[in-house]
């Protein structure tokens, strides 16, 4: 294990391949018929190949609150829903300079839940586990990232509101984030 540790660092200077670990937090927000707003976070442990490419694994938690179902006469509150995500990512760096856009794309598995709810009539939400992507434009500047990646998350959460027809309730949603780098080794860029 230790002849592993003092030689992986040699390895990697000599394939240009280093390892950089990415944090975050950002809004999340949904639209359509449930709108809601919140926070999310992230962290992002990844490979970097050249200057241009990165891949890892993203581990990420969205809280978001707010939002309302009307369906005939009863209407339902939402106080909170969460959302995790683990993806699998890549992305490519345009250029470069410190500061130049870049293009990622993730893949994954999401689990959706609404947390707690109230109305006028009775209603359940249910949990789900689906796959998604997540495409993601945004820029570079140094250590510190700026962008928006949209959710596309497979299925639609199913309300049933008790004397109304059940609502199917997009899972996708959009997150602006801000993430910085908080460490890196041999790290290309």
């Amino acid at each position: 294990m230790i002849i592993l540790i003092a030689i992986l660092p040699t390895a990697m200077f000599a394939q240009n391949i280093g390892f950089r670990m990415d944090a975050g937090l950002g809004a999340g927000l949904t639209f359509g018929d449930l709108k809601s707003y919140g926070i999310a976070a992230f962290t992002e442990p990844k490979v970097t190949i050249g200057p241009s490419i990165t891949a890892g694994i993203r581990f990420e938690g969205d809280v978001l609150f707010g939002g309302s179902i009307t369906d005939n006469a009863e209407e339902l509150e939402v106080g909170m829903s969460t959302r995790a995500a683990i993806l699998l990512r890549g992305e490519y760096f345009i250029g470069s300079n410190k500061t130049r856009p870049f293009v990622g794309l993730g893949f994954g598995r999401y689990t959706i839940a609404n947390t707690s709810a109230s109305g006028t009539g009775s209603a359940s939400i249910q949990a789900s586990n689906n796959f998604g992507v997540a495409p993601e434009l945004g820029f570079a500047f140094g250590n510190f990232k700026l962008s928006a990646m949209y959710h596309i998350v497979g299925g639609e959460t199913l309300v049933d509101i008790g004397l109304g027809d059940p609502k199917q309730i997009s899972n996708n949603y959009l997150g602006i984030l801000m993430s910085f780098r908080v460490f890196g080794v041999q790290d290309r860029e």
